[in-house]
């Protein structure tokens, strides 16, 4: 409250009347708007400060039976916030700072009553400050409590969410691990594994709840075999989804699958045709592989992906399954991209590993990289193991190798051990 503010109520703690209208006249002078009850007892005081509701006490520190500084205690211990301006005739300066560490405004002598009315200015002063203060805690707790509902409100709509979009991925990985084959074909058809000419097996990981990765195995014949491996460019739910069309594209223009290198054409232009209207570029690695026992031959094309290792355990020995110029581009970036299929002889007991690059691109805590050549130095370590022992091998290695950190990119490998040769189905 300023002091142009109408009946500024004053309770004026005082016996004696001359300095009372001193006073008065001291605040008439200074333009003060005010209604004064005067009072001299400490029950007319304690009565008024309920009945007059005041908005400053003035107190004079000497009383017959009641001082300023008993005034000045019931004020702080009931009405805190109300302001308290000592005035005295005569009182000591050790008094005085004694007065306003208990709590009083200001301290003003009777003989120097020209400070009244600039102490009571500051006095409102700070009373408007402290009530702007108050009131401006009051909104910003009104504020947090709001602001915390709304998290809580928040926290509770994006929990749940998160809950219905943890089933989705759950039941994404479930689609897309049943999009993988779990029993592979057998030369001669119905056989046991263990009986095939051709024996399949592999291993597949993804480094969030689905992934990029994906393969696939068909029988084309009686004698041969085509396994198609792809890595589409990053991981999670989009990768997810360009992986679970490559694989429909793939199992729909199976029947091109006797020359990889055609299969993989229409593969491409299929991708780029159905992201041609799009602004990402959508791309993916892959390789076909055929084996036929019959012949003797394995043949392959590659897109932009890494070479298969051929293993002949008999020799120890390890050959990427590559030739110059036999290596495409990845699939989904050039419409009119040619992918040359290439052969290669196979025996009895050789095994050929297709895999995706998270194999091999996995750093250890030094900052190295476990590297394609060392990939094939691990395979030849192994090569004496059985397709799926050598897997496991291998992946133990490069586990080995990163420390046990986890892989930052989805894994595939598929391991084709060729038993025997096999001129016409049984």
């Amino acid at each position: 409250m300023s002091i142009s503010s109408p009946a500024l109520r004053i309770l004026l703690l005082e016996d004696s009347t001359l300095d009372a209208a001193l006073i008065e006249e001291e605040l008439r002078a200074g333009g003060v708007d005010y209604v004064l009850q005067r009072v001299e007892t400490r029950p007319d005081f304690e009565r008024e400060l309920s009945d007059f509701q005041p908005n400053i006490v003035f107190g004079d520190y000497k009383l017959p039976s009641f001082n300023g500084g008993e005034a000045l205690a019931i004020v702080q211990q009931h009405y805190p916030q109300l302001p308290v301006i000592v005035i005295s005739g005569a009182v000591g300066e050790e008094a005085a700072v004694e007065l306003l560490k208990a709590g009083a405004t200001d301290f003003v002598l009777k003989d120097r009553l020209l400070r009244l009315v600039p102490a009571l200015n500051r006095a409102l002063r700070e009373v408007a400050e402290r009530q702007a203060l108050s009131r401006a805690h009051a909104e910003l707790s009104v504020c947090n409590l709001e602001l915390e509902q709304r998290v809580r409100d928040r926290t509770r709509e994006l929990s749940q969410k998160n809950d219905v979009m943890e089933e989705d991925l759950r039941m994404a990985h479930e689609l897309q691990l049943a999009l993988l084959p779990r029993h592979f074909p057998t030369i001669p058809q119905g056989c046991g594994m263990a009986e095939s000419a051709v024996q399949i097996c592999s291993l597949y990981r993804s480094s969030q709840m689905v992934g990029g990765d994906c393969f696939n195995v068909t029988r084309i014949s009686d004698t041969a075999v085509c396994v198609f491996i792809c890595d589409v460019m990053g991981h999670g739910v989009r990768a997810a989804l360009v992986t679970a069309m490559l694989r429909a594209l793939e199992e729909q223009l199976g029947e091109k699958a006797n020359d990889p290198g055609v299969l993989l054409r229409e593969m491409n232009r299929a991708q780029c045709h159905i992201f041609k209207e799009s602004e990402t570029l959508v791309f993916a690695s892959a390789c076909v592989l055929t084996v036929d026992v019959a012949k003797a031959t394995v043949t392959f094309a590659n897109a932009g992906h890494p070479s298969p290792l051929l293993v002949h355990p008999a020799y120890g020995s390890v050959e990427p399954l590559s030739l110059e110029g036999s290596r495409g581009p990845a699939l989904g970036i050039f419409a009119d991209a040619i992918y040359p299929t290439c052969s290669h002889a196979i025996q009895p007991n050789d095994v050929i590993l297709l895999f995706t690059d998270g194999l091999f691109e996995v750093e250890n805590a030094r900052a190295e990289l476990f590297s394609e050549e060392r990939l094939r130095e691990a395979v030849g370590h192994h090569a004496q193991l059985p397709p799926k022992s050598l897997l496991q091998a291998v992946l133990g290695d490069v586990e080995e190798f990163t420390g046990g950190v986890p892989f930052g990119d989805d894994l595939c490998v598929v391991g084709v051990r060729i038993a025997r040769m096999e001129s016409t189905a049984a």
